[in-house]
C-alpha cells in the first residue's frame, strides 16, 4: 500500500525526496499514507501543513481510515501548522485534543521559525527512530519570496533532521518551470512524479522515480489506484 509497497524494503533512511506532483486527493493520499505506514511500524512522524489547513488534513486521513488522535497525543504525531496566517487560527475545525498539539508556524517567509517548530517537535518526540517528515509545497499566495527562494523552502530547517535518519518528503507542483527544478534536483537523494492522464472520461495517475539513492530503481511507471480511499499500486509498465 503506497509507497512502502511501491519501493519494495521502502526508500533508505536519512534520505530527502522531491516528489513532483499537483496537489490532487492522490498527492494527499500517498504522503498521509507514508505517514500512517510509518506510525504503524512504530516510525514517529512530522507532518507540515501548507497547502490546507490542518482540519483537511486530519479530516482525510479519517476518510483513509487513520484515526490520528492517539499518536497526536503520544507525540507520535507532530502538526506543524504553517497554513494559518495567524496563531489564534490554527487548528480551527479540529478537536480541542488535536488542537492544543498543533504547532503553529504563521509567519512562513521566516524559515527561523520553522526551525523553532521542528526544534521543538523533536523535544517532543520520545523515540526518533525511522522519523518519517513531509513538507508540503508553499502556495505562492502566503509568501512574497522569488521562485527560486520558494524551491528551496524549508530545506535548510528540514535538513537539521537528518541527524536522526529522517525521511523527508517535499512536494512541488507540476508546473514548476524545468530548469527551476533541475537546478535544485541535486539537492534531493530521490526525486518521484506524479503524473495525471486524461482519456475522455477516465483518468488515470502514474508515478515515475527517475531517482533514489542506494537503490536500484527500475525504468519503470507505477500505475495508481484508489479502493476504498486507499491508494494502491495497480500495475507496472516498463518503459522502453
Amino acid at each position: 500500500m503506497g509507497l512502502d509497497s511501491i519501493l519494495q524494503g521502502g526508500i533508505p533512511t536519512n534520505s530527502t525526496i522531491a516528489l513532483r506532483a499537483e496537489p490532487t486527493n492522490y498527492t494527499e493520499c500517498i504522503l498521509q499514507q507514508f505517514v500512517a505506514e510509518g506510525l504503524n511500524h512504530g516510525f514517529p512522524a512530522i507532518y507540515c501543513c501548507l497547502s490546507r489547513p490542518v482540519a483537511s488534513l486530519v479530516r482525510s486521513m479519517k476518510q483513509q481510515g487513520f484515526d490520528i488522535l492517539e499518536p497526536v497525543a503520544n507525540d507520535q504525531l507532530i502538526i506543524l501548522d504553517c497554513y494559518s496566517m495567524q496563531k489564534r487560527t490554527s487548528g480551527m475545525g479540529v478537536e480541542q485534543d488535536i488542537q492544543k498539539k498543533i504547532i503553529a508556524v504563521p509567519e512562513v517567509d521566516d524559515e527561523r521559525m520553522l526551525q523553532d517548530g521542528l526544534a521543538t517537535a523533536v523535544e517532543r518526540m520520545s523515540n526518533l527512530k525511522g522519523l518519517r517528515a513531509v513538507c508540503e509545497s508553499v502556495p505562492g499566495t502566503l509568501t512574497g519570496k522569488t521562485p527560486t527562494e520558494i524551491m528551496r523552502w524549508g530545506r535548510r530547517a528540514f535538513s537539521d533532521l537528518r541527524a536522526f535518519e529522517t525521511v523527508v518528503f517535499h512536494t512541488f507542483p507540476i508546473g514548476v518551470r524545468e530548469e527551476l527544478f533541475s537546478m535544485m534536483a541535486h539537492d534531493f537523494d530521490g526525486i518521484m512524479e506524479l503524473r495525471t492522464e486524461r482519456a475522455g472520461d477516465r483518468t488515470k495517475h502514474y508515478l515515475g522515480i527517475p531517482k533514489m539513492r542506494m537503490t536500484t530503481v527500475p525504468h519503470k511507471m507505477f500505475e495508481l489506484d484508489m479502493e476504498n480511499n486507499l491508494v494502491i499500486l495497480n500495475t507496472v509498465q516498463k518503459i522502453t
